[in-house]
């Protein structure tokens, strides 16, 4: 019979990581949905859209900072910092893409 194998340790998941995370979800669901909202009126946006698309951005430039930060502490996981920073990073590169494309057309 296999014996069972415990390993304690005084490490913790950040709480600014764990906020993280869930900014960059609220961010990027947000910003699905503005582009989701403004495809199906084939371009024709309410001044609501740009405000929902500008707290997403603020959203996740804070959760960018917050799982910047998290990488500091010692003695932490980093599962939800990798996590919280490619989310909210991949919110802001998107935002920059769309903004780019606007300037094209």
């Amino acid at each position: 019979m296999k014996k069972r194998k415990y390993i304690y340790t005084n490490k913790k998941h950040p709480t600014g990581a764990i906020m993280s995370v869930i900014l960059g979800i609220i961010s990027g669901v947000s910003m699905i949905a503005v582009v989701y909202l403004t495809y199906r009126a084939k371009g024709e946006t309410i001044p609501g859209y740009g405000l929902t698309g500008l707290l997403a951005v603020i959203f996740s430039l804070i959760g960018f900072v917050l799982s910047a930060k998290s990488f500091q502490q010692k003695e932490a996981f980093r599962v939800y910092s990798v996590v919280g920073l490619i989310l909210n990073l991949a919110v802001l590169l998107g935002v920059g893409g769309i903004v780019y494309m606007g300037t094209l057309f």
